[in-house]
């Protein structure tokens, strides 16, 4: 295979088209990255037949700009694979460069990122556009390092996690498959806790959802908001376990020695067991779902509850997190303290409200689905109200110290 003259490379950085001469050839050749399924590479090349760097821009360009307008049926599940295009071939990278080199210290490296993607992170990339760098950042950052703490990953762990997701991607830009590798979180960002919102500040982003509708008249704004308002409402992890709720997973449950109606939800598949059962904060039972249940009142058993006519579930957790760290932006909610406060912060609201209200430690695991452990060092950790509060049960009756 003739090699690059690397001294005529030119990367066109809008759409990471390479133009280039070989060493042994004198016009340009031009390459871009159109997906597997058309050539076993996933590379597009062409010679331009010509020696004039300008014109070679333009006719790569304008082949770029053909290809796909030619074959705008077939590329967009291709280009969005980051499991196909990225990940497993840098696997098969690892796997080849450690193969048979015993004497390596890291001989086993490709076996254990090879298990961290099958097995954990591939999951979050699922129907993911490589292209669409903000949201791959917002599942990083977000998801992925969210739920990392909540398995009870150190932060040294974690960080290994996210440098194996940097040098996949790094490889995917290197060798034209992406333009930009997503930014991961620091060390010092990972071991920052995640701090929750106020029951203040998610009306302000509830507000947001109302004012958003009021302008695009778009139903979605509404359902965003019964979804925030649901998942704050319960002990849910936040995204497909709320989305994924049906009609038929709902149902009232009454105290006979009083009028207490309670509205309790069955959720399945859950990461810790195969059914969970949660109940709702009373004031959302009485004030809030009675106005989602209006907003499509004609749903069957099997219905989804929220967002009914959407059938792609991932796509849409992912599309409602990203706005909603629009939203937090834009209101000057989601940096705080050092850290960040996406979708899932709305969990630590929940067990740091409760804990406000006098809960156990033990009530609060139960209700979100963990073990008390999680509770102490990823929900409610050093959050001033934890504090306070420890701090007013401790010494509720002063302890008097002699001068």
């Amino acid at each position: 295979m003739p090699k690059i003259n690397k001294d005529t490379l030119k990367i066109l950085p809008r759409n990471n088209i390479w133009v280039y001469k070989f060493e042994n050839k004198n016009t340009y050749f031009c390459r871009f990255y159109i997906g597997k399924i058309h050539t076993k590479s996933g590379r597009f090349e062409k010679s331009l037949k010509t020696k004039n760097i300008t014109q070679a821009i333009t006719k790569a360009n304008e082949l770029y700009r053909n290809w796909f307008i030619e074959h705008k049926n077939t590329t967009e599940k291709v280009l969005r694979s980051i499991d196909l295009d990225i990940a497993q071939p840098f696997l098969r990278y690892r796997t080849q460069k450690y193969k048979d080199k015993s004497n390596l210290k890291d001989n086993t490296q490709a076996e254990r990122d090879t298990a961290k993607w099958e097995n954990y992170l591939k999951s979050f990339f699922v129907d993911i556009d490589y292209q669409d760098v903000e949201l791959v950042e917002n599942i990083i950052n977000d998801e992925i390092v969210s739920q990392l703490k909540e398995d009870g990953k150190s932060g040294s762990t974690i960080n290994k996690y996210m440098s194996l997701i940097t040098q996949m991607f790094k490889r995917g830009q290197n060798r034209g498959v992406l333009k930009t590798v997503p930014d991961t979180p620091t060390q010092e960002v990972i071991d920052t806790p995640r701090l929750p919102y106020s029951n203040q500040e998610l009306n302000l982003i509830n507000r947001r959802c109302d004012e958003e509708f009021t302008k695009t008249k778009d139903k979605f704004y509404n359902e965003m908001k019964d979804c925030l308002n649901l998942t704050r409402s319960g002990g849910f992890r936040p995204g497909l376990e709320v989305l994924n709720l049906k009609v038929k997973d709902y149902k009232y449950l009454t105290d006979a020695n009083s009028n207490l109606k309670v509205l309790e939800f069955t959720v399945y598949n859950t990461k810790t067991k195969p059914i969970h059962k949660v109940t709702c904060n009373p004031f959302f039972t009485t004030n809030i779902f009675p106005e989602i249940k209006e907003r499509n009142p004609n749903l069957k058993d099997n219905d989804y509850l929220l967002f009914p006519n959407v059938e792609n579930r991932t796509k849409l957790k992912n599309k409602v997190g990203k706005i909603f760290v629009r939203f937090s932006k834009e209101l000057n909610l989601y940096f705080k303290d050092g850290g960040t406060r996406p979708l899932y912060s709305i969990r630590h609201t929940y067990a740091t409200e409760l804990y406000k209200k006098g809960a156990t430690i033990d009530d609060i695991a139960t209700l979100m689905n963990t073990s008390p452990k999680m509770i102490l060092t990823v929900y409610l950790g050093l959050a001033d109200q934890t504090l306070v509060n420890r701090h007013k049960r401790v010494y509720e009756t002063p302890l008097k110290i002699i001068k």
